[in-house]
């Protein structure tokens, strides 16, 4: 059963812990300045609970840096950043918070949403689910902070298991997406991606043009059938590759070297920008934002969040991505001295 504000509102009312926080049957809540926060555990009640006392205590902020989700969560079903959503996070960035894009894209698929934000400054974009990190400016100049690349050896092997069944691999190097469609099939499935990444693909004839391309950060093959696709590959390949289940649209698996996703993204680019990550608010909604959430000093789901999501996170929103969830919860964590 789902926890909203409204049934917590109520068990409030028969609480014996007193007027500022409640628990719900179906979870917990707490209440922080007259507003009910729905938490999924207790860890993330005890979070919200000390970060709001060290914040009336103390003249800073306790959360100092967010990071964002893309597909999901900061845009919205037509895979645009709303208004509402782009005045929130240019506020972050004018009061000196620091702001962060972190999302499964490669960075082809996100120049628009940074030229959308025209924020004032750079900044560090967490991409490929963790395995490139660049610090970017909106009108596309970026700077490499870290890259993490499949190894050679098992992009060979990932290609094969495509070819196997039938399949169209995507090969991610650089901000380039390259994929070797080999029916009418394959050209749809990749059309569908375009319009979710925001890109197109180049297409390559054959694996043996990848050769003077360099090693891909991430690889990804298209599939109706996504479940039965990381079946098969964990047959083969065990746990060689961190596999992630496409999102929000099921209709691919990456492939990303093992031990790299956007969890150990976040905590290598904390240590890379001297950030410390229990002072980080992450927000996301898919299978990919797991370790994120859980691995952020805070992490929000969207309520359009996978269940599994959800239960990872220190907190599910009471808003979807198309209605402004990222906006309304920052605004929340601003009004009670959180940001």
């Amino acid at each position: 059963r789902e926890t909203t504000p409204a049934a917590m509102a109520d068990q409030k009312t028969k609480s014996s812990f007193g007027p500022t926080f409640a628990l719900a049957a179906a979870g917990a809540g707490v209440v922080i300045g007259g507003i009910v926060y729905a938490t999924r555990s207790m860890t993330g009640l005890d979070k919200l609970l000390s970060s709001s006392s060290a914040s009336s205590s103390s003249s800073q902020p306790h959360y100092r840096f967010v990071f964002l989700d893309l597909d999901g969560t900061t845009l919205n079903t037509q895979h645009k950043i709303s208004e509402k959503n782009k005045r929130a996070i240019r506020s972050l960035v004018e009061r000196g918070v620091g702001v962060a894009i972190a999302t499964g894209r490669s960075m082809c698929g996100i120049y628009e949403h940074l030229e959308a934000l025209k924020l004032p400054k750079p900044i560090p974009v967490l991409c490929l689910n963790g395995a490139l990190a660049l610090r970017c400016t909106w009108d596309g100049k970026s700077t490499e902070l870290f890259t993490d690349s499949v190894p050679k050896k098992l992009c060979v092997e990932v290609t094969a298991l495509a070819a196997e069944f039938g399949l169209v691999p995507q090969f991610y190097i650089k901000d380039k997406i390259y994929a070797i469609p080999k029916t009418k099939k394959h050209l749809e499935l990749m059309k569908r991606y375009e319009c979710l990444a925001g890109h197109a693909q180049d297409i390559l004839s054959d694996a043996k043009e990848l050769e003077n391309l360099g090693t891909p950060a991430k690889m990804l093959i298209l599939t109706e059938d996504p479940d039965g696709l990381i079946e098969a590959a964990r047959e083969r390949l065990g746990d060689a590759l961190h596999l992630v289940r496409g999102s929000p649209d099921p209709f691919f698996v990456e492939f990303l070297a093992k031990g790299v996703c956007k969890g150990s993204g976040l905590l290598k680019l904390c240590q890379k920008e001297k950030i410390n990550p229990k002072q980080t608010v992450a927000f996301g909604d898919g299978d990919n934002d797991m370790e994120f959430l859980q691995n952020a000093g805070f992490g929000c789901a969207m309520k359009n969040a996978r269940k599994v999501t959800k239960e990872k996170a220190d907190l599910v929103l009471e808003w979807t991505n198309d209605e402004d969830g990222v906006a309304m919860q920052l605004s929340r964590m601003q009004d009670q001295g959180l940001l």
